[in-house]
């Protein structure tokens, strides 16, 4: 009787300890990513006034679009390491004070090559953000509850796209030649003045480590302790610990190819979806256009939000990643067969874009269980590098792809996304049954991250 109720006091304690972490940290970093990525991604909004001003063509657009990609794949491992040595919390701050007075110098630009300069020194700028936020988790988020809140942390980008086209769209309508401004200027002035105003907000709102966060009681902080140290013997068991050798780690490695086939096609369709529903809406205003484009990625939040349950409450660790990955695969391939059909490659794009997000937070959850300390700050800061290459390439070879067809067509683009998506699967099935893999199940499945506190 009383190890029964010596373990629903602990369970009771657990509960209490996790729903105030998410009270706390969760909406501010959701409000934190929503701002970094409608300022990475409103140059999709803005493409017909900026094209008009400064001359960009399909391919010098996809160019510019991509370009941010180059400083966050070289600068993600140093911008990391600096994380793990001030702290996470103080770096995210750093970040975004960077990034908002690089996007409202964007403002100032004149030529495309100003806008390549920006949009490179918006990358350095955000460099260290995604992988800042994944390592803030990781150390506060015992591993059952952190693919619900690695779920809950992408659901920021599904919502800076299902709102931020619809915001840039109303805001390059209403500013348009406001005191003889072009609407596409005043986005970036608005948008990046937001970053730096919410950059306070969050240096309050989070906290660098359990044992100093005053707002929890002490017997949650001694739980809390407990299972992060406990989750982090058992990874001991399957991991590399230093930062260093994380970088050469293979099953970090397969975890970076991974993660950059699972993001081509999405890094692609965050740039292009505007224009893709503008072709299949001709003479919508932006604002209309937005709102269509914004349609696929709510449909990807709600299945972001859906899947991190069903992961919360499952132990179907494999297919909690692999199901959402076929059906992006389902939706990649009937856009690429209805590319002729636009209103119906655009339905079937929602779908594509709820598998394709949705199999994102999951996937983190193999490589926060593998890694530790200094080394699950390089890991992730490698594995989110890798990834960039397939953000730079995917807006650029779309384009290409797009204007090499002889029509001017989608399809071939499709085709080489849902061929991405399928070689993602096996490299998830790759993954699963590493030692990687093991150590997924271990840090779920044995319970480790629940052990009863010291009395």
């Amino acid at each position: 009787m009383a190890t029964i109720d010596q373990s629903a006091a602990t369970n009771s304690i657990e509960q209490a300890t996790i729903r105030k972490i998410s009270r706390r940290f969760m909406p501010v970093i959701i409000l934190a990513y929503f701002v970094a990525y409608i300022d990475r991604v409103n140059i999709g909004m803005m493409k017909p006034e900026l094209s008009a001003d400064i001359g960009l063509t399909d391919i010098t657009f996809g160019l510019a679009s991509g370009l941010i990609f180059i400083g966050l794949i070289f600068f993600e491992i140093p911008s990391n390491s600096l994380a793990w040595r001030f702290g996470a919390r103080r770096w995210i701050v750093r970040v975004m004070l960077s990034w908002g007075v690089v996007v409202i110098a964007g403002s100032l630009i004149q030529t495309p090559g100003q806008l390549y300069l920006m949009r490179i020194m918006l990358g350095l700028a955000e460099a260290g953000m995604a992988p800042a936020v994944f390592l803030f988790l990781a150390q506060w988020f015992p591993g059952r509850h952190r693919a619900r809140a690695l779920s809950a942390f992408y659901l920021s980008v599904p919502i800076a796209l299902a709102c931020g086209s619809p915001l840039t769209g109303w805001l390059l309508e209403i500013m348009h030649g406001t005191v003889g401004i072009a609407g596409w200027r005043w986005v970036l002035v608005i948008e990046g003045v937001a970053a730096i105003a919410i950059a306070p907000v969050v240096l309050r709102r989070l906290s660098d480590r359990p044992s100093a966060a005053n707002w929890l009681t002490q017997p949650e902080r001694d739980w809390l302790e407990s299972a992060l140290a406990s989750e982090d013997t058992h990874r001991a068991e399957h991991s590399v610990s230093s930062f260093r050798r994380s970088l050469i780690d293979k099953q970090v490695w397969l975890f970076a190819v991974t993660y950059l086939l699972l993001g081509y096609g999405t890094n692609a369709l965050v740039y292009w979806m505007p224009s893709i529903v503008s072709a299949a809406t001709v003479h919508a205003p932006p604002l209309q256009v937005g709102l269509i484009s914004a349609i696929p990625f709510a449909c990807a939040g709600v299945g972001i939000y859906l899947v991190g349950r069903i992961a919360e409450r499952t132990r179907a660790r494999l297919w909690n990643m692999l199901a959402p990955v076929l059906l992006s695969v389902l939706g990649f391939g009937a856009a690429w067969l209805l590319g002729g059909h636009r209103v119906l490659a655009i339905v079937m794009l929602c779908v594509a874009l709820t598998g394709a997000l949705a199999a994102q937070p999951q996937f983190w959850t193999m490589p926060t269980a593998y890694m530790r300390g200094a080394a699950a700050a390089g890991g992730i800061a490698l594995i989110n590098s890798v990834n960039n290459i397939g953000g730079f390439a995917g807006p650029y070879s779309f384009g290409w792809l797009k204007q090499a067809s002889p029509s001017g067509s989608t399809s071939l683009a499709f085709l080489v996304i849902t061929a991405a998506q399928l070689l993602a699967v096996g490299c998830i099935l790759i993954a699963y049954r590493s030692t990687a893999g093991r150590a997924l199940r271990a840090s779920v499945d044995d319970g480790v991250e629940s052990p009863v506190p010291a009395s």
